[in-house]
């Protein structure tokens, strides 16, 4: 509970020293900073008209009228100084967490601990939102506005949603009956209270999962894998607004009526963005959350912590900050959080999607065991299914998706290829990933003596940490070059710092140096689509998202990019998606999106950081045809990627990079 932290107290500190400088800008904007002493700055006075003539803007500015306007926002600043200090020695978050638990403050404690964890994620959506800006090539302020408040509103709706499933602030004990984990009877969903043509909806399901059994569910990219997955959670229903018909049974409990708080002593889940539901600091208390809340001894939740930890070899991650785990770590900790309860069901959704081969497959395995030696009924929602196939005893398969409308095929067998009509049989899972043959064509770059890229000697600094070290290499036109290495190697920084170099003479693209170019010219050179790709939408709708990336630019039709990256011939077939709000559509629709927005410009080259993540089969086939479509005669491609079928089926040569380093030589493909 005590011991000290200096990050809350410096971001406390930050916060107050900005909170000053707006008040004093305040000041000076509505009616001046007056006072005795010299004037520094005599501002002509604005009254302004109708309803507003009241309100004087500007007037003249004095010395000791920014004192008075800096020391009249001192108390203020003071309070959250003091407030970044008690965080700085007490774990608060742990405190109010503890009080949601039981007595009468239940629900104002539950509404203190989301705000208390969600302040962070503000000042983090920050230093985010103005990376994408610079990243779009935005100039307006006011562009921070929709994805700041959307990602806090973001993190604060995971963190709810996370604590749910945990049993934070529950009512009431049900216990699960081990015979029957999952049970849908004649079930359906959907969003809103009559399915219709253009709301998902999935009908006739009916599905039994066993004790001991491992189950993968499959699908086209926004088929409704994770609705299904959080139908068995209980968020469908009871967080998220969705319709339930017919019967649901988790462990004997009628889902409908049973919030997932209710039923999270035998229900553990690992949602797709696990850092966003991160409710602790460090990976011990993270761990323990589940008990904590529900007023477990300290001493009984720690000797779980370190159970639950050696079961899955991480006994050396339990004092460390959750924002220090590397991805692979990050999903380690969330499953291990999710099993602290010993659940009964266990639900996973797409736990593969940021990690290295190593990652994947100490991740797999971690789950076969839970399955088949531990006895948990285990179910799992993913694209990537060549490591379950070894593992999984049956596929659930939402295929047809078609104006809202899915089809569900349930196949139990051994075998994932067996009776999968239309899937590809020569894949291991009936959603293999990899394009297709007809972009596993190599097509190396013609030699050219003038190349279109120089890197040299680019280096990336996080602190005390050499994120990149001394890197230099060169691209040619044409080229698709596949960016390799562990989670934690510096893909990541490298492709930040080529697309926003902070030195000059670093980073060259068509004889000039980036470093130097101004916005529009930077674009037209360097793109980069990164692994946060949402940091990159501003606007409320996909069509005001395709004017937005359009404007100023001679010949750019990013809806029909939009419409072309995601399989359509024509632009009607993506119609219904422009008036869509950017966050209402698939993982994979999103990344097509701000796929299509960087492409706008053209730029000569284009950088992706794991382009593949959330997208199906199909999905990748496209993206496959994009970026050999990018790699044109005046471009290349350089993409970031743990898609090994997708790297070996695109890329022209790799590279591998090891501690921030290019830890080999240029391997070409011929």
């Amino acid at each position: 509970m005590f011991r000290l932290r200096l990050a809350p107290l410096r971001a406390a500190v930050v916060l107050a020293v900005g909170f000053v400088l707006l008040r004093v800008v305040y000041r000076v904007v509505f009616g001046g900073a007056s006072g005795a002493g010299t004037v520094l700055l005599d501002l002509p006075r604005v009254r302004l008209d109708g309803p507003f003539s009241h309100i004087t803007l500007f007037g003249p500015i004095t010395l000791v009228g920014l004192g008075n306007a800096a020391l009249s926002a001192v108390p203020v600043a003071g309070v959250i100084v003091f407030f970044g200090l008690l965080n700085a020695v007490i774990n608060v978050q742990s405190l109010f967490a503890r009080g949601a638990g039981r007595g009468p403050v239940r629900a104002i404690s539950r509404s203190l601990v989301i705000a208390w964890a969600t302040f962070p994620a503000l000042l983090e959506s920050v230093r985010r939102v103005r990376v994408a800006r610079a990243l779009r090539g935005e100039r307006s302020i006011a562009s921070l506005l929709v994805p700041i408040f959307e990602q806090t509103i973001e993190r604060a709706l995971a963190l709810a949603a996370s604590m749910e499933t945990r049993g934070f602030a529950a009512t009431r004990v049900v216990t699960g009956l081990c015979e029957a984990p999952v049970v849908l009877t004649d079930a359906a969903l959907n969003f809103g209270a009559v399915p219709d043509q253009t709301g998902w909806h999935l009908d006739d399901l009916n599905v039994t999962l066993l004790p001991g059994t491992l189950t993968v569910i499959v699908g086209a990219t926004g088929s409704g894998k994770t609705s299904l997955l959080h139908s068995m959670s209980g968020l469908f229903q009871h967080f998220y607004d969705g319709t339930q018909h017919g019967r649901i049974d988790i462990a004997g409990a009628d889902r409908a009526s049973t919030p997932p708080r209710d039923t999270a002593g035998f229900v553990g889940l690992v949602a797709q963005n696990v850092r966003l539901g991160f409710a602790a600091e460090t990976v011990h208390d993270e761990i323990g959350f589940a008990l904590a809340v529900r007023g477990v001894a300290p001493s009984v939740v720690h000797v779980r912590v370190l159970e639950i930890a050696a079961r899955l070899q991480i006994e050396h991650l339990i004092s460390r900050p959750i924002e220090q785990l590397s991805a692979g770590e990050a999903s380690l900790v969330a499953i291990a959080a999710a099993l602290v309860n010993r659940p009964i069901l266990m639900l996973v959704d797409e736990p593969l999607a940021d990690l290295d081969t190593s990652a994947r497959e100490r991740v797999c395995t971690v789950l076969g065991q839970l399955a088949h030696e531990a006895g948990v009924c285990v179910v799992i929602a993913e694209h990537n299914t060549r490591e379950f196939g070894p593992i999984a005893d049956a596929w659930l398969h939402i295929r047809d998706h078609h104006l809202g409308a899915a089809t569900f095929d349930v196949i139990s067998s051994a075998d994932p290829r067996t009776g999968l009509t239309g899937i590809d049989r020569t894949a291991t899972g009936p959603t293999a990933t990899g394009p297709t043959a007809t972009v596993e064509t190599v097509h190396p770059a013609p030699p050219q003596t003038q190349p279109l890229v120089r890197i040299r000697q680019l280096s990336v600094r996080h602190q005390a940490d050499l994120a990149v070290n001394d890197v230099s290499f060169e691209v040619q036109t044409g080229e698709l070059i596949a960016l390799r290495g562990s989670n934690g190697a510096g893909k990541s920084s490298l492709l930040r710092a080529i697309a926003l170099p902070s030195v000059a003479d670093a980073v060259w693209v068509n004889g000039r140096d980036v470093r130097s170019l101004k916005r529009r010219s930077r674009r037209q050179a360097v793109a980069l689509v990164p692994e946060n790709f949402d940091d990159l939408l501003f606007s409320i709708t996909v069509a005001d998202e395709c004017r937005r990336a359009d404007r100023g630019l001679v010949g750019a039709d990013t809806a029909r990019t939009l419409a072309r990256l995601l399989g359509f011939d024509e632009m009607t077939g993506a119609a219904h998606l422009l008036h869509r709000h950017p966050r209402d559509l698939s993982a994979g629709e999103r990344l097509c999106l701000v796929m299509a927005i960087q492409l706008a410009p053209r730029p000569a080259l284009l950088l992706l950081d794991e382009p593949t993540r959330g997208l199906d089969r199909v999905a990748r086939t496209l993206v496959s045809a994009a970026l050999l479509q990018a790699a044109g005669a005046t471009s290349a491609v350089l993409f970031a990627t743990h898609d090994d079928d997708f790297a070996c089926g695109l890329a022209t040569r790799t590279l591998r990079m090891q501690a921030g380093r290019l830890a080999a030589s240029i391997e070409v493909r011929s």
